[in-house]
């Protein structure tokens, strides 16, 4: 089963992530990226399906924040976050009250998130 599916329609993209993200696929979860972000001004990540992930899958999620930032496009979550992911995002320090400064007045994505 490929971890990472983009489903288009006519309003938003969205990129279905789900099993382990972890440094073992970062290419191809880079890759992934990179396609979906390409695919219009509206989109929405949904990570409701991932089992498990690390500090890098955290870092390319904020990398493709920022960028679409930059790009004047709109970056969202969709639904809920499972709880391991939820315990990667603390034990990584990624959890904040507030945005990181890289994004501006911009909600950060991560920002005390059930």
């Amino acid at each position: 089963m490929n971890p990472f599916e983009i489903e288009a329609s006519p309003d938003q993209t969205q990129l279905l992530v789900s099993g382990d993200i972890s440094i073992q696929n970062a290419q191809e979860c880079l890759e992934a990226l990179r396609d979906f972000q390409s695919r219009g001004k509206r989109l929405v990540l949904n990570l409701e399906s991932v089992t498990s992930a690390d500090v890098s899958f955290l870092q390319l999620i904020c990398s493709l924040h920022r960028t679409c930032l930059r790009a004047g496009q709109n970056l969202t979550l969709k639904g809920n976050m499972p709880e391991t992911f939820k315990t990667v995002l603390e034990s990584a320090g990624y959890r904040r009250p507030k945005a990181c400064t890289l994004g501006g007045d911009n909600p950060c994505l991560w920002s005390w998130r059930d």
